[in-house]
């Protein structure tokens, strides 16, 4: 047979091989995906989160599907009045889908079917990670079953389920990560670097943050390979070159990746997130339940997901993980990079490190699973090499391993139904290895049984997933086609309402409780074109979070700056709101709503109210009411007064707020227009404390609690909840035990009062402290106002300073359980007190408490996040809360919290911002400064202004480099007012106002991926030239 024969021969015979391997990954996925999604269909439940999914990633791809189809009335390249205040729209959603390939294929699917499309293009997605790792394991030469194995190993894991239905677009770097690290090998090879500088650029367009977080993992391949290869000799390039290869692939990636990066890039250093992270969440060590259950995630989703310790890898993988590591210089490479991965995630700064410097979010794994896969195929591939000394050193890590969980349990065996059968799947796995040693000769058909065995491992995470029998998660999905009909109804059709009676600009926001879902902020009503000021993206403006943070805005974060300012008249005024959507409820009730907000009256004269159109599981269950705001300023308007940064920064958040009234905050004083004369109409309320909960002081208390509490003991003493009357509780002194009370009895009672002693005394003069009585049970308080009738007509604010938090150890949580249980007069086994351990310790605190502040006019719930909480965390140690506006008396506030053992403030104020006759004077007077013939579009904003003296420009639109101001159709150079807003210096007269945005770095991007485009061209068709027709050589691995 000649050459050539033999070479076409090969060449058919690897031909057939990909196909099989293709054949066997695409018939197990279609099995796995039926199973595992088809269960969560099967409850009538989409994979549309109730969290991140309905608030940021279905409306985000609604709003591209209409921007492909161009009936968004928006570009993709350019400003949108519809994200919160105003932004630019490319860089916006570049974190989501811009550079995401599988996005575009949204605009195959009909506009009824975009929950269709968003499921589909989740799976597809999944599938393609699959293919990715076959390309690497083809390029490695690892033989059939252990591609198809390791295929469906990264492709069905704890990672790549929970994103699927979390985050799906967290799917893009799985697919990427893999193609990186094979064109990195192909330079180790002393292969071309072109193929790097493509993919790299790829991942750049992609998603910055994916580039950033992959850059850390093709770093450490690049180094752990190349010390393996030099490490056996094998023929490398020398170290120079191979560094200027590396260079050369990165420039041309950065060049052809540059018109989506480089706007990115500017965005991201000019957001909320630069500087307002907090490393690591201020972790040093995890808290003590994420290391209990690490143990239990690397094989099953226990249900309880900490730090996105995602693992859930394939029985396989561990009995993998066992056989290499016995071989640890044969392969070198994998069993560092285990040991790597075993490290990182004992400490939070790695996680906090790969995750941009901000929380320690193990994000990290999804390159893990690409290690765990590989090493699955590895042994696959070398089952004949599987001895007796392997199976004794697998049984003693499967003990040490049944201990650690054991252990980590509480000393209990209680398991899900569907951990004991991961479980039962492990075993058999192990079975099956031990039926090798018994018969070697089995080794091939055995691959089948492993298969099988991977499958049903791969059904049986997604199921701890997916299926209600066996998990809560399903109930975190929307329902079918709730989606798509919340994104029609959120406003119960009020926005509809509004564009028929208004055709100007105008922005809206609604009242604190319109919805409330657990999420920071929700994105739909971009999809309303409602310019709602509240939304919740990754990369926020940084000059609009500033602004909300010097008004100390109490729902600020850095995901969601404005939110709905907690309905703050003042701020909803400086902000252009006219409209505001409130509950018809709230309405009914009387409940507080801001000053200048009337009803919306219809034609007939009545209030608007627009009934309510619920949407199973996520409606609020009431009609919706739009207010209209009076004193509502222009979204560009001028101010005769100046505010120096000097004055504006000693004033209280509140009295700026007063301040931005009278004049524009500027950075540097502007010659020419006079210092305003700053004057505050705040009042300081003064109010007294009082303790309005019933700790347990007396006799009498305690007797009534037992009657309570001790029904299980002593069922003919309980008289149900109601407490009685001291003499009345006297007749039950002896049924209670407690006709002479004993000595730790009286011990107990008199820790109680000594409680409320120090209580009294520290918040003598002003609410210090809030405390904890002996039982554990938080203390409740009322503020008593003084002389209450002085504070109608006013927005009431709650000021609280120098918050300090103390939470209770194990130690005393336990001994609340051990206090309760002597003040009920109940005995408390070794056994029951052991479970309460348990409970404890998976119950953990996090730092985290809710504040509740209930007047007669509503309620407010501030909510601290804890050190668990990976996106908004934020300890705070001041809040301004706003209690609302009243024409009414209201004489008490009542405070309760959850959560902590104690609170401490430093100062707690209530303070009064009048509205009256200065307030209406102080808008009008703005209001009629607006730019006449305002025109509003997309990416133009333009007017007349009039003015007899030299003014400021002011607007409520965000401050970007992007916005172009000219007057008089020549160009003039802005500046940032009221710390986060584009304004201008404006010379007196009349005079033409024209503001143009462009987006910042695109024009230079794309002229950079022009000239990188080229350079690939050219490089490219060099090489195929260059590239010899024939040739064979074979990868070392």
């Amino acid at each position: 047979m000649s050459y050539y024969e033999n070479w076409s021969a090969l060449i058919l015979k690897r031909k057939t091989n990909r196909l099989s391997v293709w054949l066997t990954y695409t018939l197990t996925f279609l099995i796995i995906v039926t199973a595992t999604f088809g269960a969560l269909h099967a409850t009538g439940h989409s994979i549309i989160w109730n969290l991140d999914g309905i608030a940021q990633h279905y409306p985000i791809l609604t709003e591209f599907y209409r921007i492909l189809h161009g009936t968004a009335h928006q570009s993709l390249f350019g400003w949108s009045w519809n994200l919160g205040l105003g932004a630019d729209q490319m860089t916006t959603f570049a974190y989501y889908l811009v550079g995401d390939p599988f996005s575009y294929l949204i605009a195959l699917f009909p506009a009824n079917q975009l929950e269709l499309g968003y499921t589909l293009l989740t799976i597809f997605r999944l599938y393609v990670v699959g293919l990715s790792f076959i390309a690497l394991a083809n390029h490695f030469h690892f033989k059939n079953a252990g591609s198809v194995i390791g295929a469906l190993i990264y492709t069905f894991n704890g990672f790549t389920f929970y994103v699927s239905y979390h985050h799906p677009f967290f799917l893009l770097p799985m697919i990427f990560f893999p193609l990186l690290c094979l064109t990195i090998d192909l330079i180790l090879q002393g292969r071309s670097w072109w193929w790097l500088g493509i993919v790299t650029a790829a991942i750049l367009i992609c998603n910055v943050y994916f580039a950033y977080l992959i850059a850390f993992g093709a770093l450490l391949f690049l180094i752990i390979r190349y010390a393996d290869l030099k490490y056996k000799h094998v023929s490398l390039p020398r170290l120079w070159p191979l560094l200027l290869r590396l260079a050369a692939a990165i420039l041309l990636a950065l060049l052809i990746a540059s018109v989506i990066l480089l706007p990115n890039v500017m965005a991201m250093m000019h957001s909320s997130r630069m500087g307002g992270s907090i490393f690591a969440n201020n972790l040093h060590w995890y808290p003590e339940i994420y290391y209990r259950t690490l143990p239990d995630n690397l094989l099953t989703s226990n249900g309880n997901i900490y730090y996105w310790a995602l693992i859930a890898t394939s029985g396989l993988t561990l009995i993998a993980m066992v056989w290499t590591l016995r071989r640890f210089k044969r392969y070198l490479a994998l069993n560092i990079t285990l040991i790597l991965i075993a490290l990182g995630l004992l400490f939070p700064a790695v996680a906090a490190t790969l995750n941009v410097m901000s929380t320690p979010s193990n994000r990290w794994l999804m390159m893990a699973q690409l290690v765990f896969a590989l090493t699955a195929a590895t042994l696959v591939d070398h089952l004949d090499a599987f001895s007796t000394h392997d199976f004794l050193w697998l049984t003693g890590v499967i003990a040490g391993l049944i201990i650690v969980i054991w252990i980590a349990n509480g000393y209990l065996f209680k398991f899900r139904q569907i951990q004991l059968l991961t479980y039962l799947l492990f075993m058999l796995f192990v079975w099956l290895f031990s039926l090798l040693l018994l018969r070697p000769q089995l080794a091939q058909p055995l691959k089948l049984g492993l298969l099988g065995l991977v499958l049903l491992n791969a059904i049986t995470i997604g199921l701890s997933f997916y299926d209600t029998n066996y998990s809560g998660a399903p109930a975190n999905e929307l329902p079918t086609k709730a989606a798509g009909q919340w994104s029609k109804w959120y406003f119960d059709g009020a926005d509809n309402y509004l564009h028929n009676r208004d055709n100007g600009f105008y922005r809206t926001s609604t009242t604190n409780d319109y919805y409330t879902m657990a999420t920071v902020g929700n994105n739909i009503p971009m999809l309303l074109n409602t310019h709602t000021i509240s939304s919740y993206y990754s990369v926020q403006n940084g000059a609009v979070n500033r602004f909300n943070q010097q008004l100390a805005n109490v729902q600020n974060s850095m995901n969601n700056p404005t939110s709905a300012v907690d309905t703050r008249g003042s701020m909803l005024s400086l902000l252009n709101v006219k409209y505001l959507f409130a509950r018809e409820d709230d309405q009914l009730n009387h409940q507080a709503l801001p000053y200048g907000f009337t009803p919306l009256k219809t034609k007939a004269g009545q209030p608007a109210i627009i009934d309510d159109h619920p949407i199973y599981s996520v409606g609020n269950g009431t009609g919706t009411a739009i207010l209209k705001n009076r004193y509502a300023l222009p979204l560009a308007y001028t101010q005769a007064a100046q505010i120096t940064p000097a004055a504006f920064h000693h004033l209280s958040a509140l009295k700026r707020q007063e301040a931005l009234l009278e004049g524009a905050s500027v950075q540097k004083p502007v010659a020419g227009v006079p210092k305003a004369h700053l004057k505050t109409a705040t009042k300081h309320a003064a109010y007294k404390v009082q303790l309005t909960s019933e700790p347990i002081l007396k006799i009498p208390d305690l007797i009534n609690y037992r009657l309570q509490h001790n029904t299980r003991y002593s069922p003919s003493a309980s008289l149900g909840r109601r407490p009685l009357s001291p003499k009345q509780a006297a007749t039950y002194a002896a049924a209670t035990g407690l006709t002479k009370p004993s000595t730790e009895v009286q011990k107990l009672l008199a820790q109680n009062q000594a409680i409320v002693d120090n209580d009294t005394t520290a918040n003598q003069h002003g609410l210090h402290d809030m405390s904890s009585d002996i039982l554990g049970q938080q203390q409740t308080y009322a503020l008593k106002l003084k002389r209450p009738e002085q504070y109608r007509k006013t927005e009431l604010y709650l000021d609280l300073s120098g918050i300090s938090t103390r939470f209770p150890d194990t130690a005393k949580r336990l001994n609340y359980f051990a206090t309760q249980a002597k003040m009920a007069g109940m005995p408390l086994y070794q056994g029951e007190q052991q479970n309460n351990w348990r409970t404890i310790l998976n119950t953990p605190l996090f730092n985290a408490y809710t504040l509740n502040i209930k007047t007669s006019r509503g309620k407010t719930t501030y909510n601290q996040l804890g050190i668990n909480n990976l996106s908004d965390y934020e300890p705070k140690d001041h809040l301004l809360i706003n209690l609302g506006y009243s024409n009414n008396l209201r004489k008490t506030i009542n405070l309760s919290f959850t959560g902590a053992e104690s609170l401490h403030f430093k100062h707690v104020k209530i303070i009064a911002m009048p509205y009256g006759s200065r307030y209406r004077q102080q808008t009008t007077r703005l209001q009629h400064t607006g730019l006449t013939h305002q025109h509003v579009t997309n990416n133009h904003v333009q007017g007349t202004t009039v003015g007899n003296r030299k003014r400021i420009l002011t607007t409520s639109i965000p401050y970007s480099k992007g916005w172009h101001l000219s007057i008089d159709g020549q160009p003039h150079s802005t500046q940032i007012v009221n710390t986060g807003f584009v304004g201008a210096t404006i010379p007196r007269g009349t005079h033409r106002i024209r503001l143009t945005y462009r987006t910042p770095g695109l024009k230079a991007g794309l002229w950079l991926t022009i000239i990188g485009l080229l350079l690939a061209g050219v490089t490219g068709l060099w090489l195929v030239m260059k590239a010899p027709k024939k040739g064979n050589s074979k990868q070392r691995h």
